[in-house]
């Protein structure tokens, strides 16, 4: 790797990318997809030199980011793990070595200083196009929370397989209840794996009949010491964890779309710093939402896993409540001519539940969102209770004691809903709704 362009195109974007809650990053390379490792192997005046072919991260891959903001705005320098010497463009070299990349100094001068040039959002840029349809239909919402990455309660060994993971998707797709089959036109996915997206939309594709994108959103860690950020924000991606010695990408949220969907973003909700009611000396993760617009349906749809409660990041609901605000205020941002359609794993106990809600204080976090919104367990009647069928936390004799899985509507929809009837290798059950959509 030598530093020697001009301008930014693929060859010079990076990801950052995280298997140490932020402590540590990696930097994964667009043009490549692999990580930026110090060759420690190497002799000479090629020890510590930086390529991007790491498979996974490792500690060749792994480097501390320092803030030089004291030196100038986004600047930074990059310390190897592996060997604690920072990364250096060694601008004194002649012919293909010149500006070449080691982690080879103990100390930082100019030569190991780095600006970070944010590249934008996660996402497609511009605006959504106009929708090809406005008329009164029916919309098929599926949301399923997949555990894929390392919850001992979920999966073989713990974690999803690509193959494992989508025949499991295809065999829970067509909706419970119903005297035909009815299957998903969006579907909303929490806890999944970044390189599963392909997989799962080419088994959509054959299942179905249709084109199918998959589209994610990376949850993330703020970079360095606990409390402190890099300046502009920047934060790096969660990693899944390896699957049968496999890298899978990032951890975070997707949706399945249309094929014909050209627009989606992403987004990072405002999270705790800390796991405040678990261990308050460790970061918390940073919530993601993920948006994309459906013109064939003329609907704008969004999904979110939100903090957890009790025992985890968020004990009394205030960054649950700040979620749903965020998330609710995506939705309300659809494009003129679409409706708005979201939800997910929200790990918010709704309202009007009688149902355990495992020492959770916070009730209130979906108040608002229930005020402007349908929810899907409303079916036609709004003054029905705030509530609906549990999806999640399994008591002694496997069943459901708690709704935390949700998807939302404009209110003047109606909704037929359904809850799978097991939870295959995941910890949540499925969740589908079927939207009566009003003409727009």
């Amino acid at each position: 790797m030598t530093a020697k362009a001009s301008s930014v195109g693929s060859w010079e974007r990076f990801t950052l990318h995280t298997n140490q809650a932020g402590w540590n990053i990696a930097l994964r390379s667009e043009a490549t997809g692999f990580f930026a490792t110090s060759e420690l192997g190497a002799s000479g005046a090629y020890e510590g030199m930086m390529q991007a072919r790491g498979g996974d991260i490792g500690g060749w891959q792994q480097f501390v980011v320092e803030s030089r903001a004291s030196d100038g705005p986004m600047q930074v320098a990059l310390k190897s793990v592996a060997n604690d010497k920072y990364v250096t463009v060694e601008h004194a070299s002649l012919g293909d070595d010149k500006d070449m990349l080691r982690a080879r100094s103990t100390t930082v001068g100019s030569w190991e200083r780095f600006t970070l040039v944010p590249q934008g959002q996660r996402g497609t840029s511009g605006g959504s196009p106009a929708p090809t349809a406005g008329s009164a239909s029916k919309l098929n919402v599926m949301t399923w929370n997949v555990c894929a990455n390392n919850n001992p309660n979920c999966w073989d060994d713990n974690w999803a397989g690509k193959d494992q993971l989508s025949a499991e998707i295809i065999d829970r797709l067509a909706q419970p209840g119903s005297d035909h089959e009815v299957l998903p036109d969006v579907i909303f996915f929490q806890e999944f794996c970044e390189k599963h997206a392909k997989p799962v939309e080419t088994a959509l594709e054959a299942r179905t009949g249709r084109e199918w994108d998959v589209r994610f959103a990376p949850t993330q860690y703020d970079i360095g010491k606990l409390g402190q950020s890099l300046p502009g924000g920047v934060k790096a991606q969660k990693e899944c964890a390896k699957a049968d010695g496999l890298d899978r990408g990032a951890f975070g949220v997707a949706l399945a779309v249309p094929a014909s969907n050209t627009y989606y973003r992403g987004f990072t909700l405002e999270s705790p710093a800390a796991q405040l009611d678990r261990d308050p000396t460790k970061k918390a993760e940073q919530r993601p939402a993920l948006c994309a617009d459906l013109p064939e349906h003329a609907v704008h749809v969004c999904t979110s896993h939100f903090s957890a409660g009790k025992g985890y990041d968020d004990p009394k609901g205030a960054y649950r409540t700040k979620q749903a605000a965020a998330l609710m205020q995506l939705a309300d941002q659809a494009p003129s001519g679409y409706r708005a359609v979201f939800g997910g794993d929200l790990n918010s106990v709704a309202p009007d539940s009688t149902g355990d809600d495992g020492g959770d204080v916070n009730r209130t976090a979906l108040v608002s969102t229930y005020a402007s919104y349908r929810e899907c367990a409303q079916g036609a009647d709004l003054n029905s209770p705030r509530s609906g069928p549990s999806t999640a936390v399994k008591n002694a004799a496997g069943e459901a004691t708690q709704k935390i899985d949700y998807i939302f509507a404009p209110r003047n929809t109606s909704f037929t809903c359904a809850v799978s009837a097991t939870t295959g290798s995941s910890d949540h059950w499925t969740l589908y709704g079927t939207i009566s959509l009003p003409a727009t």
